[in-house]
C-alpha cells in the first residue's frame, strides 16, 4: 500500500491495528514511528534528541537499567527503544505493539526477548512483575478514551510497587500549534496529565514534565 492510500485511510477509514500494520510494512524504519514527511537521517536526529533527553531524566531520578530490570515496553514500533534498552544492559524485556509486522519483525530481530501482539488494554500481562514500564509516543495515538484508560491501567496492574513508570503525553494547553495539526489528524488525541494521575492515584510520584519534542515526558513511581 502506498503513502497516499495509508494518508487516505487515515482521514476516512481509521483502523489502528490495519493502520499501524500498513504504515510499518511501508516504512519500517524511523520515518514508520516519526515524522514521515522528514527523511530517515532527519528523523534520526530526532530520535537522538528524544534519547538525550530520557538518558538525562533517568539519571535526574536514578533509574538504574541492567540485567536484573525487568522492562514493559508498550508500542515497540520498529525497536528504537528496544535497542535503547539492550544497550543498556536490559536482558528481560517484554514489548508490545498492535501491528503485527512490528511483533514478528523484532521478534526475529531479539529472539532472547518476548514480544506479544495485540491492544495494550487487552492483552493479558501478569500482575505486579515488572520493575520498569516504558511508554514513549504511545499514548497520544490512542484516541479512545476508554481505550487509553484501559490500557493505562493495564500497564499499571503490571508493575510492582516501587517500579518506574516512563511515559509522554501530548498536553493541548501547552501546544498553540495543536488546534490546527488536529484538524487533519485522526491518529492522535491529546491529554493532559490529569487523565494519566486518575489513574495512579493519589500515591504516585510524578516528576517535574520534561520537554519532549512537542510533548513532554514524565518519570513516576508506584507506590
Amino acid at each position: 500500500m502506498g503513502r497516499l492510500a495509508i494518508y487516505m485511510q487515515m482521514l476516512f477509514r481509521y483502523k489502528p491495528q490495519r493502520y499501524w500494520n500498513d504504515i510499518l510494512s511501508e516504512s519500517f524504519d524511523l520515518r514508520g514511528v516519526g515524522h514521515f514527511g522528514r527523511s530517515e537521517a532527519e528523523n534520526a536526529a530526532m530520535y537522538a534528541e528524544k534519547r538525550a533527553i530520557i538518558e538525562g531524566e533517568l539519571a535526574r531520578y536514578h533509574v538504574a537499567l541492567g540485567p536484573d530490570i525487568r522492562v514493559l515496553e508498550i508500542g515497540s514500533g520498529v525497536g528504537y527503544w528496544t535497542e535503547f534498552l539492550r544497550s543498556k544492559g536490559v536482558r528481560q524485556y517484554t514489548g508490545n505493539d498492535i501491528a503485527q509486522v512490528s511483533v514478528e519483525t523484532l521478534g526475529a530481530r531479539y529472539p532472547d526477548f518476548a514480544f506479544v501482539l495485540g491492544d495494550a488494554g487487552q492483552i493479558a500481562l501478569p500482575p505486579a512483575s515488572f520493575d520498569l514500564g516504558w511508554m514513549i509516543d504511545v499514548t497520544q495515538h490512542i484516541t479512545d478514551d476508554a481505550a487509553f484508560d484501559r490500557a493505562i491501567t493495564n500497564v499499571w496492574q503490571a508493575l510492582r510497587p516501587g517500579a518506574t513508570f516512563v511515559v509522554t503525553y501530548w498536553d493541548p494547553g501547552t501546544n498553540k500549534y495543536l488546534a490546527n495539526k488536529l484538524r487533519l489528524n485522526r491518529i492522535e488525541k491529546p491529554r493532559g496529565l490529569a487523565a494519566y494521575r486518575a489513574v495512579f492515584g493519589a500515591g504516585a510520584q510524578i516528576s517535574d514534565p520534561a520537554p519532549f519534542n512537542d510533548k513532554h515526558l514524565v518519570v513516576v513511581r508506584k507506590p
